[in-house]
């Protein structure tokens, strides 16, 4: 008796596969295997073609979801906070006077009144270009002592910064530093400094002046002064990321009477 594979009702015998006939059980075991392969094979093409849709999907989802968020980081980065500028800011003495000035003693209350015509710095001015500043500045005053005079015993008064943009100094503020050697001590002429923070405000392309006083700074033991004494003058100022600099000097004649 013979059969189509597909109506097999009954295990004897022959029994027809795909493309041929049977004769046994083996037969329908092997007509069964290979149909299974065949259903197994169109199963795993139909499997890989879902995953390699779903894939290219999943591919443009990315991409797309990406070019998406991209203009908003470009937007981010493109924003940075406005910050104040002094790339253009400038420093100068810009005045001094020459007169028979009263000088105020640092470390006292006296006042000494020149005998002799005394040249000093009296103002410091901040140019500046495009852009407002408005910064604390860290500002520091240098008095050097004189080049070309020796007094290897005794001491003499150098100069300090008594005010500054009209405020009193303070002695914390300041150092007076002389010399010294064994046996003598303290000689010559003192250097001095005098720092301190200072807001600073300069509208765009425009200046500000800071007047600035000196007075007598040191203790002086009866020494005679016989030349032409010249103070270096260094203002040093740290803003906003920048050092400014700038320099004058004081000149004390001979016979002046205040050093």
């Amino acid at each position: 008796m013979h059969c189509v594979l597909g109506a097999v009702t009954s295990a004897h015998y022959e029994y027809p596969p795909v493309g041929g006939v049977y004769s046994s059980r083996a037969g329908i075991r092997k007509a069964l295997r290979s149909n299974r392969w065949i259903s197994f094979r169109a199963e795993r093409r139909a499997m890989s073609h879902e995953v390699t849709v779903s894939k290219s999907h999943s591919r443009r989802t990315v991409v797309k979801g990406a070019a998406w968020s991209m203009p908003v980081i470009a937007a981010a980065v493109a924003a940075p906070a406005a910050v104040a500028s002094v790339s253009t800011l400038s420093l100068a003495f810009t005045a001094s006077s020459t007169s028979l000035l009263s000088l105020r003693l640092l470390d006292g209350t006296s006042l000494l009144q020149a005998q002799s015509l005394v040249t000093v710095p009296t103002m410091l001015t901040f140019t500046n270009g495009p852009g407002a500043v408005t910064e604390d500045a860290l500002v520091t005053v240098s008095v050097a002592r004189p080049a070309g005079i020796s007094i290897p015993v005794g001491r003499a008064r150098g100069f300090g910064v008594y005010s500054f943009d009209g405020t009193a100094t303070t002695a914390s503020q300041r150092t007076t530093v002389y010399q010294t050697a064994p046996l003598v001590g303290q000689f010559g002429f003192p250097s001095t400094t005098w720092t301190n923070s200072v807001p600073v405000t300069v509208a765009s392309n425009g200046t500000l002046n800071l007047p600035i006083v000196f007075g007598l700074a040191g203790t002086s033991t009866g020494v005679s002064v016989s030349l032409l004494a010249s103070f270096a003058v260094t203002v040093t100022v740290v803003i906003g990321g920048r050092t400014l600099v700038a320099t004058s000097s004081i000149s004390v004649p001979v016979g002046a009477g205040i050093l």
